[in-house]
C-alpha cells in the first residue's frame, strides 16, 4: 500500500494559532510600551519645566533666606553630580532622573509643601 500525503491547507483556524496570537499580542505590547514611554517622558518633562519656572520666579539671591540658599545649593550639587549613561537606555538611569526631578519639585510652591 502506498501512503497518501495530504497537504495541510490553511483555514481560518490557522490564523488563531498560538504563534499568530502571540505575534498579535507582542505588537499590542509594543504599542503599549511606546504609549507608556511617551506618557512617562511627558510627565517628567512637565515636572522639570515646572521646577525651572519656579526657580525663575524666586527672589534674587540677596533676598533669599540662608536656609533657602542652602537648599538651592544642595539641589545644584545633586543635579551636577548625576551619573548617567543615557546611551545604554537603562531603567536604573530613568529611576535616577525620576528621583532627581522629584527632588526638584520642592521648588514648586504647591507641590513642594505636600
Amino acid at each position: 500500500m502506498t501512503s497518501i500525503k495530504y497537504k495541510r491547507t490553511r483555514t481560518k483556524a490557522g490564523n488563531t494559532s498560538p504563534v499568530r496570537v502571540l505575534e498579535t499580542e507582542l505588537e499590542k505590547l509594543r504599542q503599549d510600551l511606546r504609549a507608556t514611554v511617551r506618557a512617562y517622558a511627558a510627565r517628567l518633562e512637565i515636572n522639570l519645566a515646572e521646577s525651572r519656572a519656579a526657580l525663575g520666579s524666586l527672589k534674587p539671591a540677596e533676598e533669599l533666606s540662608r536656609e533657602r540658599l542652602n537648599q538651592l545649593r544642595d539641589l545644584m550639587i545633586h543635579v551636577r553630580k548625576r551619573k548617567l549613561k543615557p546611551e545604554k537606555g537603562r531603567r536604573k538611569d530613568l529611576r535616577k532622573i525620576d528621583s532627581l526631578i522629584e527632588d526638584l519639585q520642592m521648588l514648586v510652591p504647591d507641590k513642594g509643601q505636600g
